[in-house]
C-alpha cells in the first residue's frame, strides 16, 4: 500500500510540475515531444526524440537488473547472481549519459541565443546604414547553402559613420567582403559584422560577400525570452506536438525567411522591439535549380538557364524563399495574381471548387462568376483595413507544422510582403477536417460561398491575422528625435479597440513610465509592459490631436500621409509639417513634451448618465483634474471592429467641467482617460433610465462646490481613514497592508480568491481617481472594514455606502456582491451606541450576470440618518452574508462577496 502511494505522489508531482523541468528530460511519457510527421519534411526532431526515448529504455533495463537484485528468493544459479550488477549499472550509466548529452545540448543552445542576444544589443545604438538594392545568388548544397550578396549601401544619417555595420546568421560564414575588386577588413561577433570602413553621410558604398554554411535557429527573434522559445509546451488543446522550427534547409525542402537572417542586412528583421527600424531594399534573387522542386520567393520569376530570378517589383523589408514539391493553383483578376502552393494530396480543403458547377470549362459564365466571387472574399478580407492591399501577388503558401511563428498583436512574421504562410493542412488553426464542410448551417449558401464569403476571411483575418501585411511592410516612419516613431505611428493609425486583461495599465508601470518618461521606456528591451505604455501614451496623444480637429478629419490626414509614403522610408517630420499646413496648429511642442514628460495627469470622473433618444445617446459626465499637469478626457463610439469617433477634451489642472456629448444610436460609447493615474483608465458606459429632460450638448466651467457638493463627506478604501480589522480586532492601514501581505497591489477581479480582503479594480467601484475596493467572500463576521470621518460640526447626517454591482463568473459559479436576497450588515456608531443595519437586496426577476453597471445614485444605498455630534464618526463593516445557493428558476450557483468600498455622510438642512 505504501508503495502505491509514493507511486501516485510520484505521478502526480511529474505530471503537473516535473514533466516541463529540464527541457523536459523528466516526462517519461514522452507527452512534450514533438510526435507528428509531416508530409513535407518527416518525422520532427528525430535525434532529440531518440535520445529522451533512449534515456528511459536504458533506465528501465537497468532498473529491471536492479529489481532481480534486490529479490528475495533463492537464485538458480546463486555463484552468478553478482554479475548482475555489471549490466545494471552499464546501462544506469549510459542512460545518464544519454540525459546529460541531451540536457547539454539545450543548454548549449541557450547560451548561444543569450550570447546573441547580449551581442545584437551592443550595437543597438550603433548607427545603421541602409541597403539600397540588394542581388543575391543562392545554390543549395544540401543541408547547407552558398551564396554571394552584391549590395548598394547607403548611409542616410546626418552624421558620419566610422563603421559599417551588417548582420548576418551566425551559423553563415564569410568568405570575402569586397568594394570594388578590394578586400575590406572586418571582424565578426557572432550575427554582427563590422566592416572597418567609415561612410560620410550620404554616401554610398558597393558590396560583394560570399558566405556558405547553415542556419542557426537560434538566432531567430532573439528578443524573444527563452523560457517561451525553449518551451515544450504546445497547444494545449491538440493531441499532437508540433515542435518549433524557425528554418528548414535540405535537400528535399527550404523554408528560409528575413527573421533568420539568412543573407546580410544592415537592418535585422527582428520584432518586438519598439527601437527597430525598416529598411526598403530592391532586391533580386537568383536561385539554382534543384530538379523538379519549385521555388518560391517575393516578385516575378523568370527561368535563366540553371537559374530561377526573382525580380521585385516593389521596394521589400526583407525576402523569403520556399523551395519544395509544391503544387500550384493561380487565378489573376486584374492587377493581382493570387497562387495557392500545397503538397500532393494537402489540398483537401479545395475538392469543393473542383467540383463546383460554377468553375466548370464548360460555363459560359465562368470569367464573370470567378470574377464575382474573388472580390466577394477580397472585399471581405480588406473590410476594416486601413488601406487596400498594397502588392500585386498573393502568394498562399504551406510550410511544415513545425514551422515557428511569433504572432502578437504587433507583429505577425507568417506575413511576409507579397506572402501567407500556413501550417500544412491548417493543422494549428483547423479542429476538424477542412474538407469535412458541409451544406448545414450556411444560412442557404452553398458550400464554396460559405468558405469564399466567410470561412477563408475568418481564418486570414482571425488566425493568421493578414492585417499585418496591409501595414507592416508597405511604409516606414523614422525620426532623429523619438526612437520608436515606427510602432508609434502604426497604433496611432490602427489604435486598438479591445484590450484583453493582460493588456492594461498596471499601477507598477504607471511609476515607471513617470520615473523615466516614454523616451526612456521605448530603449529598453522589449517586455508586454512597453506595449501597454506606448498604446496608452499613443491613446493620449490622439485624444490631444482630436481636441484639435475631429476624429474623421485627422484618421483621414492619417491615412492619407500613410498611403503617399510607400515602400520607402520618411522622417516624421513631415508629418509635423503636414498636420500644421492642414489643421493650422504646429504640434511639434506638444510632441517633444508629450516624448519625454514624466508628469501624469489625475482626473475624477463622476455622474455618469447614458441617455437615448429615438435616434441619438447623449452621454451626460462631469470631470475635474485635481493635479498640477493638463489631462484629457475622450469619449470613444466604436463598433465590433474599430473606432467610429473620437470625442477629447483638455482638462487643465484644478478646472472641473460638465460635458454633454451626443453620438450615433448603433455604436458603443466608452470613456477613457488615456494616459493617466486613473485606475481603470476605461470606463465602459451603461444606460441610464429614460429621462424626460435632454441636456443640450456642450461643456459646462463648474467650480469647485459644484463638483464636490460642500456638506458632503466621502471616506475611500484608499484614505488613511479606512482600516481593516481582523479577527484580533488589529487595524491596518492600505500602506501596511500592500506593503506586507501583497506583491501586486491590484489583483484582478477574476483572480480574487475571496477567503481573505483582496484589493481590486473594477470601474463599478467608488474611487477619486482609483476606483477599488476591497473584496472577499462572505464569512462568519470576524473580518471587518472600517471607516472614520471627521464631522466638522453637529447635526442630522445620512449616511450612504457605496454597493455597486459586479459579480465574476469563474468554474460556472456567480460571485457577486449584490445579488437577490444577498445580506450585507454595517455597525453606526453614535452617542446612543452601536446600530446594526443590515441591507438586503430585493429578490428580482432578472439574470444577474447580464445585469447593467449600476447607475452611480443606485450604487449609494442609505443606512438611515444620524444625529452625530462633531468629531469621529464611525461605520463598520463585517463579512457577513448568506451562504451559497443554486437559483433553481435560472439554473444559476450564487456565492456572495462582500465589498469594503466606500462610505458618504451628508448633511442633512
Amino acid at each position: 500500500m505504501f508503495s502505491w502511494l509514493i507511486l501516485m505522489a510520484f505521478l502526480y508531482f511529474e505530471y503537473n510540475y516535473a514533466a516541463a523541468a529540464f527541457y523536459g528530460i523528466l516526462d517519461f511519457q514522452g507527452r512534450l515531444l514533438p510526435n507528428s510527421f509531416s508530409t513535407l519534411i518527416g518525422f520532427m526532431d528525430l535525434s532529440c526524440f531518440l535520445l529522451h526515448r533512449g534515456v528511459f529504455l536504458l533506465l528501465g533495463i537497468s532498473f529491471l537488473y536492479f529489481s532481480v537484485l534486490l529479490v528475495k528468493r533463492l537464485p538458480g544459479f546463486a555463484e552468478r547472481q553478482h554479475y548482475l550488477a555489471i549490466p545494471a549499472t552499464l546501462f544506469l550509466t549510459f542512460s545518464l549519459c544519454l540525459g546529460f548529452i541531451y540536457i547539454e545540448k539545450y543548454q548549449s543552445r541557450q547560451e548561444n541565443r543569450i550570447t546573441c542576444r547580449e551581442t545584437f544589443l551592443k550595437y543597438t545604438e550603433t548607427p545603421k546604414a541602409r541597403v539600397i538594392t540588394h542581388d543575391i545568388t543562392y545554390r543549395p548544397e544540401g543541408n547547407t547553402f552558398s551564396a554571394t550578396s552584391r549590395m548598394q549601401v547607403q548611409n542616410q544619417k546626418k552624421k558620419k559613420m566610422d563603421q559599417l555595420l551588417l548582420f548576418l546568421n551566425p551559423g553563415l560564414k564569410i568568405n570575402k567582403i569586397e568594394s570594388n575588386g578590394q578586400n575590406l577588413p572586418f571582424h565578426r561577433e557572432l550575427l554582427a559584422v563590422v566592416i572597418e570602413r567609415s561612410l560620410a553621410p550620404n554616401e554610398y558604398i558597393k558590396l560583394d560577400i560570399t558566405y556558405e554554411g547553415y542556419i542557426d535557429e537560434d538566432i531567430y527573434q532573439i528578443n524573444i525570452p527563452d523560457e517561451i522559445f525553449f518551451s515544450l509546451e504546445d497547444n494545449p488543446f491538440s493531441k499532437e506536438n508540433y515542435g518549433k522550427h524557425p528554418a528548414f534547409v535540405s535537400s528535399k525542402f527550404t523554408f528560409l525567411r528575413p527573421e533568420v537572417m539568412w543573407y546580410p542586412t544592415t537592418v535585422p528583421s527582428i520584432a518586438l522591439q519598439a527601437s527597430a527600424e525598416m529598411n526598403f531594399t530592391s532586391y533580386t534573387l537568383h536561385v539554382k535549380k534543384t530538379g523538379e522542386l519549385t521555388i518560391l520567393s517575393q516578385g516575378v520569376p523568370t527561368t535563366e538557364g540553371e537559374y530561377v530570378t526573382f525580380n521585385n517589383l516593389q521596394n521589400l523589408t526583407g525576402l523569403t524563399l520556399c523551395i519544395g514539391e509544391y503544387e500550384k493553383r493561380t487565378l489573376t483578376v486584374d492587377s493581382l495574381t493570387v497562387e495557392l502552393y500545397t503538397y500532393p494530396g494537402n489540398d483537401c480543403y479545395m475538392k469543393y471548387f473542383d467540383e463546383w458547377e460554377l468553375l466548370k470549362e464548360n460555363n459560359p459564365n465562368r470569367e464573370k462568376d470567378l470574377k464575382k466571387m474573388f472580390y466577394l472574399c477580397k472585399d471581405e478580407i480588406e473590410k476594416d483595413k486601413s488601406n487596400p492591399y498594397p502588392f500585386k501577388y498573393f502568394k498562399l503558401i504551406e510550410v511544415p507544422s513545425s514551422s515557428y511563428f511569433l504572432r502578437s498583436t504587433l507583429f505577425n512574421d507568417c506575413m511576409q510582403p507579397e506572402i501567407a504562410l500556413f501550417h500544412e493542412r491548417l493543422c494549428r488553426i483547423e479542429n476538424c477536417n477542412p474538407a469535412d464542410y458541409t451544406n448545414n448551417s450556411h444560412h442557404d449558401k452553398s458550400v464554396q460561398e460559405y468558405i469564399l464569403d466567410s470561412h477563408i476571411p475568418s481564418l486570414l483575418n482571425n488566425d493568421l491575422r493578414i492585417k499585418h501585411i496591409f501595414t507592416n511592410y508597405n511604409s516606414c516612419i523614422t525620426s532623429d528625435t523619438y526612437q520608436g516613431i515606427e510602432l508609434i505611428f502604426k497604433q496611432m493609425i490602427n489604435p486598438d479597440v479591445y484590450r484583453s486583461p493582460n493588456d492594461i495599465m498596471s499601477l507598477e508601470l504607471l511609476n515607471r513610465i513617470a520615473e523615466k518618461g516614454l523616451k526612456g521606456i521605448i530603449a529598453e528591451e522589449y517586455s508586454q509592459e512597453q506595449n501597454i505604455a506606448i498604446r496608452s501614451k499613443v491613446s493620449h496623444l490622439l485624444g490631444y490631436l482630436t481636441t484639435i480637429t475631429t476624429w474623421d478629419s485627422l484618421n483621414q490626414f492619417m491615412q492619407e500621409f500613410n498611403t503617399h509614403i510607400p515602400f520607402h522610408e520618411v522622417n516624421f517630420d513631415s508629418f509635423i509639417e503636414g498636420f500644421e499646413q492642414r489643421f493650422g496648429q504646429n504640434i511639434k511642442a506638444y510632441m517633444d513634451e508629450w516624448y519625454t514628460t514624466h508628469e501624469v495627469p489625475l482626473l475624477s470622473i463622476k455622474d455618469i448618465y447614458r441617455k437615448k433618444t429615438e435616434d441619438t445617446q447623449i452621454l451626460d459626465f462631469k470631470v475635474g483634474n485635481p493635479s498640477e499637469t493638463d489631462g484629457i478626457i475622450s469619449i470613444i463610439a466604436k463598433d465590433y471592429s474599430r473606432i467610429r469617433n473620437l470625442q477629447s477634451y483638455l482638462i487643465k489642472p484644478r478646472e472641473y467641467k460638465q460635458i454633454v456629448v451626443r453620438e450615433n444610436i448603433e455604436y458603443k460609447l466608452q470613456l477613457t482617460t488615456n494616459f493617466s493615474g486613473c485606475f481603470p483608465q476605461d470606463i465602459k458606459v451603461s444606460q441610464s433610465p429614460v429621462s424626460s429632460s435632454v441636456p443640450n450638448k456642450g461643456i459646462m466651467l463648474l467650480d469647485r462646490n459644484q463638483f464636490y457638493p460642500p456638506g458632503e463627506i466621502i471616506v475611500d478604501n484608499e484614505d488613511a481613514n479606512f482600516h481593516l480589522i481582523d479577527s484580533a480586532n488589529n487595524r491596518k492601514r492600505l500602506t501596511d497592508i500592500i506593503k506586507k501581505e501583497n506583491n501586486e497591489k491590484y489583483i484582478p477581479f477574476y483572480k480574487v480568491k475571496g477567503n481573505t480582503w483582496e484589493l481590486t479594480l473594477s470601474q463599478e467601484f467608488h474611487g477619486e481617481h482609483i476606483r477599488s475596493a476591497f473584496v472577499k467572500k462572505a464569512g462568519t463576521g470576524k473580518s471587518k472594514a472600517e471607516w472614520k470621518a471627521d464631522i466638522p460640526e453637529a447635526g442630522k447626517y445620512e449616511i450612504f455606502v457605496h454597493r455597486p454591482h459586479v459579480c465574476e463568473c469563474p468554474n460556472g459559479i456567480f460571485y457577486a456582491v449584490d445579488y437577490p436576497e444577498t445580506k450585507n450588515y454595517y455597525t453606526v456608531y453614535t452617542p446612543e451606541g452601536e446600530k446594526e443595519i443590515v441591507i438586503e437586496t430585493q429578490e428580482a426577476d432578472y439574470y444577474v450576470a447580464c445585469t447593467l453597471p449600476l447607475p452611480a445614485e443606485e450604487a449609494w444605498v442609505s443606512l438611515g440618518t444620524f444625529t452625530l455630534p462633531a468629531g469621529e464618526s464611525r461605520v463598520v463593516l463585517d463579512d457577513r452574508g448568506i451562504a451559497s445557493f443554486k437559483n433553481e428558476k435560472f439554473g444559476q450557483e450564487y456565492a456572495q462577496l462582500i465589498a469594503a468600498d466606500a462610505v458618504k455622510w451628508v448633511k442633512k438642512k
